[in-house]
């Protein structure tokens, strides 16, 4: 395999990888919009009255919120930085096979 082959096979696991990075950063998203779903719900059935008002369950609620939000947030951010790497990456390799002037073979 010649040389810039063998990059643009390298360009492409690359890009397998980030592409499994992003979509653990969207599972993680879902997760976080869970946590801090169940958390106001928590927090909001306790003040209502709904379930027993202890502190405990307001603590649990306020700490599930706020988790959430933050694995939100950096889950978001680096989803960002990944989908950055990935067009940087798509970009390097159709550069690539763009230089090695193929051509188009025709059925005929």
């Amino acid at each position: 395999m010649t040389d810039i082959h063998r990059q643009i096979a390298d360009l492409e696991a690359d890009i397998d990888t980030l592409s499994d990075a992003a979509e653990r950063c969207r599972k993680s998203m879902i997760v976080a919009r869970l946590a801090i779903i169940a958390g106001v719900l928590l927090v909001g059935a306790s003040l209502a009255g709904v379930v027993q008002t202890d502190a405990l369950v307001l603590v649990i609620g306020i700490a599930a919120t706020l988790a959430g939000i933050g694995l939100l947030g950096s889950s978001r951010g680096s989803l960002e930085h990944i989908t950055g790497k990935v067009r940087a990456t798509e970009a390097r390799r159709d550069q690539l096979i763009d230089g090695m002037n193929l051509q188009t073979v025709q059925d005929g």
